[in-house]
């Protein structure tokens, strides 16, 4: 059996993270622990936030020991979640390591489709660094396009980022890598770049990828609550991710599958 370990970025910082952790993480925890055992779910935390929340999965909390964030960027090129997000994605890999086979790197606002994830993982024993949404052959074009390269900027020149491999990325949304790509991460953590997106800074460490087809389902606010959820019921994708919701309209979507659950 592939052990897998989704781990999702937490934060407290929005009304919206907060019905997340308190709805449907909290329910999708208690339901992997206790009826998947192939499958754990982690909510990955900065150093010092309230654990108050999340009383209910305590066990299921990692909270990285990293407090000082300005060493791993100066803090005039500290943007939200930067460097945070990825110091908590690496601090998470090193905590478990020799647990897991594969490991999803989500958000809040994602919903997986457990008994269709756990297919998915089944036909793929090869998996490695993969993910639904990929800017392929962009990276650096991504970096230049978002005016993140420049001589006021903490990359100034493009060739400072000729000795990393990778020139694709794929979405922190959603992305899979496996036991040994983990590790690597955490054995070159000095070498990520932690002054730009997480999700960029994995996809240079990597000179392979794979683009998941059909693994992934974005639905918007806009769309009428019942007609979402007939899309994510009938829908072979088994990550479902909800764009910029509002809280009052998650609370909604959520609220309205409760006696079907659309997750399990």
């Amino acid at each position: 059996m592939t052990r897998v370990a989704i781990l999702v970025i937490a934060a407290l910082d929005q009304p919206v993270y907060r019905h997340y952790i308190q709805s449907y993480w909290t329910e999708v925890i208690r339901h992997t622990n206790e009826h998947m055992p192939g499958i754990d779910v982690f909510l990955l935390l900065e150093k010092g936030t309230d654990h108050t929340p999340f009383a209910a999965v305590a066990d299921n909390i990692i909270e990285d020991d990293f407090g000082d964030l300005d060493q791993l960027v100066e803090r005039r090129f500290r943007r939200a979640g930067v460097p945070g997000i990825l110091s908590k994605t690496i601090y998470g890999f090193e905590q478990l390591a020799g647990d897991y086979d594969l490991f999803f790197r989500t958000n809040l606002s994602s919903l997986i489709k457990l008994p269709a994830f756990e297919a998915f993982i089944r036909s793929r024993p090869d998996l490695g660094y993969s993910g639904a949404w990929v800017w392929d052959d962009a990276l650096r074009s991504d970096l230049l396009h978002y005016g993140r390269v420049g001589p006021d900027q903490s990359i100034t020149d493009l060739s400072e980022l000729d000795r990393y491999p990778g020139n694709t990325f794929i979405s922190g949304a959603g992305f899979f890598v496996n036991a040994a790509e983990a590790a690597t991460l955490v054995e070159r953590r000095r070498e990520l770049r932690y002054d730009i997106p997480d999700a960029v800074a994995v996809g240079l460490m990597f000179a392979r990828h794979e683009q998941l087809a059909q693994f992934a389902l974005a639905v918007q606010p806009s769309e009428p609550v019942d007609a979402m959820l007939h899309r994510i019921r009938v829908t072979s994708a088994s990550h479902i991710r909800f764009e910029r919701f509002p809280v009052e309209r998650a609370q909604q979507v959520w609220e309205a599958q409760l006696d079907d659950p659309v997750w399990r």
